[in-house]
């Protein structure tokens, strides 16, 4: 009976995806408000999948929902190329297109070159992996910088999407965070889909051990894995929402009471939106998150933003000190500890997790500099039990695998998505809807910047899908004429 439900669960999705393709096939730059709410849901309808015994082979087709809108993004670039190019029309490109090409470039020929010939090991499957990760951004960046809203209404429903579903990742996570036994996670299927995706954990039961922040004293204290069946893309996705959310919060105010409506469910999904980054307790992204605010409070001055700030900081401050004094805290056996001791702590300088990262960052370090021609691609992909390259942080795994000439090309993509950001703000800042991909490349792109450091993020896709799309949108949003609020060009280059 599981596997007939789980079945046609697995059919009302491809009809749900097949839905998909035809509003990217009418409207390419609604793309975006599809990849990135799929990617927060992602995880958990496959969870469910597998927990109803579902087939194999329908498993897997629903899993490529998103290699089927890339791929029919990319078959509607190349018509769109071959219009261009039939008209007469030739792209200029600019100087960080330039280091897109190089990049991928350097990206194809570290995929092609045998792995023993740069001394690493990486087999076929981590290479694809690998090549899969690395070459998203440069086609992300392509797609951006060719699909524009052909109308206002896009840019709305795009970040609307978006952010609506930020809040039911935030609602949803409130409720299994407070309300659902953490064991309930094993009946759902937790660890069937870990290993699905061939990973392997050593917390507790099983479990992912980021579900958890141990404290000082031994204890396991919950975080928010929502839909995302993760702490870290909550806050790391949710870092780039948060401009979207301001933009939307900072169009002019309309006097009709359908409008009033939108606007109050627009607060409340800005409210959860932030306590999902905030009780998903990623201690980096929590710091980050009040700087960001900050930044755009002094950008747009208004009053809200500026009141804003030091409540959230507030609430992160609380996050890291007192939380752990309330929070759903549990042992080893995942059961609640009835006399929760008087003091307990999650942030100490003896922080076993700290001290893990800044040991992983050491190693990284070490490789790269022993590497500097780098390993090969998919070296830093570590599943299956594959030791090699490394992993802590998504800048080093790019020297690692690229060499410092991949390497830096990155650094120059990452950074330059940045600059353009903030030029494209800085001509369109009077309209906050049309700046809200450049202010994700430019406000989110620096906030994301020092995780990026500590974290290898480009595999959580909804991150990536947002950070890169944004970056091509923000360089087309500096070389097109500031026209009409109404209406832009659809696709443009």
């Amino acid at each position: 009976m599981s596997q007939l439900a789980g079945t046609m669960l697995a059919l009302a999705l491809l009809a749900l995806v097949a839905w998909g393709l035809v509003i990217v096939w009418r409207a390419p730059f609604r793309a975006l408000g599809l990849l990135v709410p799929g990617m927060a849901f992602h995880n958990f309808v496959l969870m469910v999948l597998l927990r109803l015994h579902t087939p194999d082979v329908l498993i897997r087709v629903v899993q490529l929902w998103k290699e089927g809108i890339l791929l029919l993004l990319l078959v509607l670039v190349v018509m769109a190329g071959r219009r261009a190019w039939r008209s007469g029309q030739r792209p200029r490109l600019q100087a960080l297109d330039w280091v897109a090409i190089a990049f991928t470039v350097v990206t194809i020929v570290y995929f092609v070159l045998p792995a023993s010939l740069l001394h690493g090991s990486a087999n076929l499957h981590q290479r694809l992996i690998g090549l899969r990760i690395v070459g998203l951004m440069p086609a992300l960046y392509l797609f951006g910088r060719v699909f524009q809203p052909a109308r206002r209404q896009d840019l709305q429903w795009v970040g609307g999407v978006i952010v609506g579903a930020a809040a039911v990742v935030g609602a949803f996570g409130l409720v299994e965070l407070w309300l659902i036994p953490t064991d309930v996670w094993l009946s759902w299927g937790v660890n069937q889909l870990s290993t699905f995706f061939g990973f392997a954990y050593n917390g507790p039961k099983g479990l992912p051990a980021n579900f958890f922040q141990t404290t000082a004293e031994g204890f396991l204290l919950r975080r928010m894995v929502s839909t995302y069946v993760s702490p870290l893309g909550i806050a790391y996705a949710g870092i780039l929402v948060i401009p979207i959310a301001a933009a939307l919060l900072l169009q002019r105010d309309d006097t009709s009471s359908a409008r009033r409506w939108a606007r109050w469910i627009l607060w409340l999904a800005a409210f959860l939106l932030i306590a999902g980054i905030l009780f998903s307790l990623t201690r980096l992204a929590l710091a980050l998150m009040v700087v960001e605010l900050l930044f755009l409070a002094i950008l747009f001055r208004r009053r809200w933003l500026l009141y804003a700030t030091p409540v959230v900081a507030l609430a992160a401050v609380f996050m890291l000190f007192q939380y752990v004094e309330v929070g759903p805290l549990l042992n080893r056996d995942l059961q609640p500890i009835a006399n929760r001791p008087a003091h307990l702590h999650i942030t100490t300088a003896a922080d076993p997790s700290l001290k893990e990262h800044g040991s992983l960052l050491g190693y990284d370090i070490r490789y790269v500099l022993a590497h500097p021609l780098g390993t090969g691609l998919g070296t830093s992909v570590h599943r299956f039990g594959a030791s090699e390259g490394t992993g802590e942080s998504a800048i080093f795994d790019m020297f690692g695998e690229l060499g410092a000439i991949g390497g830096l090309l990155y650094l120059a993509l990452y950074l330059g998505a940045a600059g353009m950001g903030a030029m494209a703000y800085l001509r369109l800042g009077k309209d906050p809807l049309r700046a809200a991909l450049p202010l994700v490349a430019f406000v989110g792109g620096l906030a994301l910047f020092p995780i990026t450091v500590t974290s290898d993020l480009w595999g959580d896709f909804a991150t990536t899908f947002l950070f890169w799309w944004a970056a091509g949108a923000a360089m087309t949003l500096t070389t097109i004429p500031v026209v009409s609020r109404v209406r832009e060009p659809a696709t443009t280059m």
